[in-house]
């Protein structure tokens, strides 16, 4: 009985842990997801840049970059912009 509380304990405590590791991976890979839309300038930009293909999401990176999700002729793409709507790089997903 002893042993079997012991590999319990054990168990717990490793989980536990696991869980806290992958909370504190998560903190530090911050981007925070909003429901407000970017400034002006860089709706401006982006609309410049890629024409009236809508958005599926804006995120404002921790960094204070906004990143826009959208769809260019089917494919997958993301944005991202300083706040003076500066591209700071275009990829595919």
């Amino acid at each position: 009985m002893k042993k079997l509380s012991l590999f319990a304990t054990a168990f717990l405590l490793v989980a536990f842990t696991t869980t806290q590791a992958a909370g504190t991976t998560i903190v530090e890979r911050t981007i925070f997801s909003v429901k407000a839309s970017p400034p002006a300038a860089v709706l401006n930009s982006f609309t410049t840049i890629f024409g009236n293909v809508p958005v599926r999401q804006w995120k404002l990176r921790s960094d204070g970059n906004w990143r826009a999700h959208f769809m260019n002729n089917g494919i997958a793409w993301e944005a991202t912009f300083r706040p003076d709507g500066t591209l700071v790089k275009s990829e595919r997903n």
